[in-house]
């Protein structure tokens, strides 16, 4: 470029600049309006001066932009209000695969969200995946019929009726060990810790173990005694057990929840034993922690929450009239579906979700198919080989869609209008609209 061209390039510019300058007027600062009002004497209205009127055209000024910057925050405003109200209220029935990732596994393969990374487990074997389906570790065994169970990101995996323990974490196995007897349910803690139900014959024992397979406490239990172990759960530390036995007592049917200490308060009582509550008439087939210090059992007619520092108690009782057709939960509430009865509505269940306190936060008619239920991030996950129904934690029916293909799983981390679907043959994330 020469130099009359360079000239000319930076006048062409100039003049841009001062253009786009008066463009932008409007939005410039309080003390550059000054500069713009040009005020000629003979213009000036009988007994006024020019700086009173230089004053009255500044404030006319300053009222126009406060009113135009109004009017583009109210325009902001009404947009996002708008779109969060769209987003919150539409149900969406449409899905496109933004990305998928093909995988190669044995058929009755199981996932387990651990954190940023999942567990896959079957009878070969245990490995770490990614969300995208990488390979981080693998570990193999042989079992029939593996159960799982995990708390944060470490998992057990256990040979139902068999004998094998294996416990992993996100680095890989913390530690492996065989029971005396056949395994019945095994669960685990955070630190590693892991509680096994075990058959024999007429007797059922309850072991707590180290990832070593070290026996840090058992207990013989039959259903003349104690009861049968209808569950078991480990408090995220590992330092408390809780179990729901169901016996039969002067032939009246009952049950108990019975929990364990396994610190130092525990070993100042009899078996470990710091609080046993009795249940008669009741059936109490689901007992969990939500965190060290709250407790949960599900029957067959409502719910129980446990609490308390010592000697754990109840604090909220639940019950109903109707029978429990499915019931799911996480750390804020916990959610059942009840066949709906109203003759006037041709919605097929009614959900019903509860705080821990014990109130009835929200109840909702529906229409789901489902096999599978869960509450992941807020949301309600309900769906089957052939599509899926996601509600928000209210209850409201936020999608709904059949999928393209056999669905084994559905996952949401809390992506926006986001979830991953786990086919036999890939990873699926699809973006709702």
């Amino acid at each position: 470029m020469n130099g009359k061209d360079k000239f000319m390039d930076k006048n062409k510019w100039g003049k841009r600049a001062v253009g786009l300058k008066k463009k932008l007027q409007f939005l410039r600062l309080d003390e550059d309006l000054e500069d713009d009002l040009e005020v000629e004497e003979e213009e000036l209205e009988p007994g006024r001066t020019l700086q009173e009127d230089l004053k009255d055209k500044l404030a006319r000024k300053r009222r126009n932009l406060r009113r135009l910057r109004l009017v583009l925050f109210a325009v902001a405003v009404i947009a996002v209000l708008g779109f969060w109200l769209y987003n919150q209220l539409y149900v969406f029935k449409d899905y496109v695969i933004s990305r998928s990732e093909a995988v190669e596994v044995a058929s009755g393969t199981k996932y387990i969200s651990a954190g940023k990374l999942f567990y896959r487990y079957n009878s070969d074997g245990v490995s770490c995946v990614s969300r995208n389906g990488d390979k981080k570790w693998s570990i193999t065994y042989n079992m029939q019929a593996p159960i799982a169970d995990i708390c944060d990101t470490t998992m057990a995996v256990a040979e139902q009726q068999g004998t094998q323990v294996y416990i992993v974490g996100e680095d890989g196995l913390i530690g492996n060990f065989e029971t005396q007897y056949p395994i019945l349910k095994v669960r685990v803690s955070k630190q590693g810790m892991v509680a096994v139900v075990q058959a024999q014959e007429n007797i059922t024992w309850i072991n707590l173990y180290q990832a070593d397979g070290t026996v840090v406490a058992n207990d013989k239990t039959t259903i003349g005694e104690t009861g049968y172990p209808m569950d078991v759960d480990l408090s995220p530390n590992g330092q408390r057990m809780a179990v729901s036995y169901l016996g039969v007592k002067e032939g009246i049917l009952g049950s108990s929840i019975v929990f364990y200490d396994f610190g130092t308060l525990g070993q100042k009582k009899e078996n470990n034993i710091i609080s046993s509550i009795p249940y008669q008439d009741t059936v109490l087939p689901e007992i969990y922690f939500v965190n060290d210090s709250r407790t949960v059992a599900v029957a067959d007619n409502g719910f129980y929450v446990f609490g308390g520092g010592d000697e754990p108690e109840q604090t909220a009782e639940v019950d109903f009239d109707e029978e429990i057709i499915g019931s799911f939960h996480d750390d804020s509430q916990i959610g059942f579906l009840f066949l709906n009865e109203d003759a006037d509505s041709d919605q097929e269940y009614r959900m019903e979700l509860y705080g821990y306190n014990g109130r009835r936060k929200k109840t909702r008619k529906m229409d789901a198919t489902f096999d599978n239920i869960k509450i992941e991030n807020d949301q309600i996950l309900m769906y089957n080989e052939k599509g899926f129904d996601v509600f928000t934690k209210t209850g409201r029916l936020r999608f709904t869609s059949a999928y393209e293909k056999e669905v084994e799983d559905l996952f949401y981390f809390g992506s926006f209008r986001t979830y991953l679907v786990i086919t036999k043959d890939s990873f699926d994330w699809i973006r709702i609209k």
